[in-house]
Order: structure tokens, then C-alpha cells, then sequence
């Protein structure tokens, strides 16, 4: 099975609760975009209109491989609406208030799945019932890992431990799919020099890069202070990135127990399971664990033990998400739900695939909450 052969086949749409006024403080817009991410998008609009990139306000980021409508909201009226086929702006009316995550209750999706063989279509139709009546845990997928390298590990997680010289090096030299050839030997000439900062500050092409390695070329330990100059996004999804994969194991170890089947989400195997017992469903349905962040709610003893336990296992202890040297960036703990039944999941359509000849595509489409992951969802099909 395959999924995002073309970006037409993973359409995805934001359902949000903007009130319209007649009079509001800001312009909202749905952004329409196919193929490219939403901070590209935004900065290449944002140019094209002469206006800061930061006046720009959104809900959530949407894939770069996908076709998607997410709402933004700007104090100004947008003149060049349209950059191309691929990012386009439609006016949606007058707001009072800036867009942000809390404004969205969901997303929409319809995504078709393909090359699949006849003789699994009756599966996977069996497994759509199966996740309509069950759901699937709520794990974070692979798109919340876009930070993560296997060889330098999580930034997130040298920040919090204190290891400023190794979460400098994941911030500079970690290489990732979406990286040209060029930035790849640049980030590994980087790695293989490291320590060298005046021969790092001649092949600098960035000037996040030049800066970090100015400061290091005076103060060859300074990797804290360099760490203090990068901007607070990236290290914000660098934490959030670690915080998400503490969620996971803490899911997992509720779900082990009662499952049968192992699902892969960034390299790693977690948990899953076709069918809960009436118990299991009631308490993993109204379950909500917390992230590991500042100030953790526990519904139960249990749900304190595990969370203290995935602490333990990544020799961490709770004082450390406090950050006392970096203040710029809270980690905050945020409640989450253990599992998700999608809404209105069903499939649309059955025909032939009209790229992978002899084999069948099927269309589905269902509405999740903010935060959860299709791709999840999906890998329980598969």
C-alpha cells in the first residue's frame, strides 16, 4: 500500500471556529497550497506582499507532500493573493482575534490509498470497521520527528540534560530528506570538523551559521550562549519533537499490555491493537495522558507511575523541564488523549489504480481532532 504518490492524494482541511464580525481586528484567509510546507508558503506570500512574515499568524503547519487548507489571519488586507497554481489565498471575512491552535477543532481528510491487491480490499475494509468501533492510539506520527536524526538523536533531549555541546551539533549538522545535496555537505563537513569553528566559519553559508560559529571561534564553550541566538521556532519543534517521542513511550506501556500488533513510526515499533476488551475501550476512551512538560495533571496513580517511569528509562528527572539556563522557550505539559475514534470514517470510493496497473486504489476519508496524526491511522490499515 502507498500513500502521497501524487500530493492530490492526501487532501486535508482544517475545521476551525473563527466568529466573523463586520468590523474585526484581522483578515482571515484559507491558504490553499499543494506541495509546499506552510512556512515557505507564508514567507513567499509575505515577500510578494511587501509585509513581515511575522504578522502573519496560523493554526497549525500542514505537509509539504499533501494538498491542504488551513485558515491565517494578518492585521492587513492581502493584495496578491494568488503565487502561483500550488499557494493561494481566499478571503474568509473579519476577526478580532489572531489565528492559533486553540481556534481549531479538527481536520478533515480524504486520502487515497494505492496499489493495493484485490484479495486485501476485504481486509482493509474489515479493519475500517474495526477502527470505527476501537479507534487506534493516539501516538504522534512521523511528521512530529522532522528534527530527529538517528546519529545525533533529539536536540530536545540534550537541552534538557545540559548537553549544549551535543544539541549545537543536532541543531548544525543533522541531516534530513528534505535537505539538497548541498546542505548535506555542508552539515557534514560541519560534523566531521566540529571543534575547528574558524575552519566551520569560511564554509558558512547561512547566517544563523556565521553567527554560531563567530561566537564559538571567541569562545570555543560558549555552545550555550550560540544556542541562545538561534531562532526560538527551531528550538521549540527540537523540544517539542523529544516531548512527543516521552508521550509515545508513556502510550505505549498502557497499550502493550492489551495489544497484539506493532505499528513503525519513525524507526521505532510501538504498540497497537485490532480490538479492546469492553474494560480496556471504556478506560483507554475517556483516558488523557499528560506530555512531560512543567506542571504534569495525573488522572490516576498509574498514569503518574508511567510518566515517571519513561523519566527514569531516559535518565531525566521532572526539574529539568523548568530550563534554567535557557529561558526562552517553556515546556509545557498539555493533556492528551490515549486513543482517537475518527468521525464519519468511511470509504468513498474502490476503482483501479491509474498508476500501479493491475492493482486497486480506495478513498477514505474521516475528521480528527487537533493533534492527531492520519498517517497513524493509516499505518493501522496497512
Amino acid at each position: 500500500m502507498k500513500i502521497k504518490v501524487r500530493p492530490e492524494d492526501f487532501i486535508v482541511e482544517e475545521i476551525a471556529n473563527f466568529k466573523l464580525t463586520n468590523k474585526g481586528k484581522y483578515y482571515l484567509y484559507k491558504l490553499h497550497k499543494t506541495g509546499w510546507n506552510t512556512i515557505d508558503a507564508l514567507r513567499k506570500l509575505a515577500k510578494n506582499n511587501n509585509i513581515a512574515y511575522k504578522k502573519i499568524s496560523y493554526c497549525g503547519k500542514k505537509d509539504r507532500y499533501a494538498k491542504t487548507v488551513q485558515f491565517i489571519t494578518i492585521d492587513r488586507k492581502i493584495d496578491k493573493e494568488k503565487l502561483n497554481e500550488n499557494v493561494f489565498l481566499t478571503f474568509e471575512g473579519m476577526t478580532d482575534f489572531e489565528a492559533a491552535p486553540s481556534n481549531i477543532l479538527g481536520n478533515r481528510f480524504c486520502i487515497k490509498l494505492r496499489d493495493i491487491e484485490d484479495k486485501k480490499i476485504d481486509l482493509i475494509k474489515q479493519r475500517v470497521d474495526k477502527i470505527r468501533e476501537f479507534g487506534f492510539p493516539n501516538y504522534f506520527g512521523d511528521q512530529r520527528f522532522g528534527s530527529y536524526d538517528r546519529n545525533l538523536g533529539f536536540f530536545g533531549e540534550k537541552l534538557l540534560k545540559g548537553h549544549y555541546n551535543g544539541a549545537l551539533k543536532c541543531l548544525l549538522c543533522s541531516i534530513h530528506s528534505e535537505d539538497s545535496k548541498e546542505e548535506k555537505e555542508r552539515k557534514r563537513f560541519f560534523f566531521q570538523n566540529w571543534g575547528h569553528f574558524d575552519k566551520l566559519l569560511e564554509n558558512a553559508k547561512r547566517e544563523i551559521e556565521r553567527k554560531i560559529f563567530s561566537i564559538l571561534k571567541e569562545k570555543p564553550k560558549g555552545y550555550l550562549e550560540a544556542i541562545h541566538e538561534y531562532p526560538i521556532e527551531e528550538i521549540s519543534m527540537g523540544l517539542s519533537a523529544y516531548q512527543s517521542f516521552l508521550w509515545n513511550n508513556m502510550l505505549s506501556k498502557f497499550i502493550e499490555p492489551i495489544g497484539n500488533l506493532k505499528i513503525p513510526i519513525k524507526g521505532w515499533l510501538y504498540p497497537s491493537y485490532r480490538e479492546l476488551r469492553i474494560d480496556d475501550l471504556k478506560y483507554l476512551k475517556d483516558l488523557e495522558l499528560p506530555t512531560h512538560g512543567i506542571k504534569p495533571g495525573f488522572v490516576d496513580k498509574r498514569v503518574e507511575d508511567i510518566y515517571n517511569m519513561v523519566l527514569v528509562e531516559e535518565g531525566l528527572y521532572q526539574e529539568r523541564f523548568s530550563m534554567r539556563k535557557y529561558r526562552k522557550v517553556i515546556v509545557k505539559s498539555f493533556m492528551r488523549k490515549a486513543i482517537i475514534i475518527p468521525e464519519d470514517l468511511k470509504i468513498l470510493s474502490i476503482s483501479n489504480d491509474d498508476i500501479y496497473k493491475g492493482k486497486k486504489s480506495i478513498t477514505i476519508s474521516f475528521i480528527l481532532p487537533r493533534g492527531s496524526f492520519a498517517t497513524v491511522l493509516i499505518k493501522h490499515l496497512c
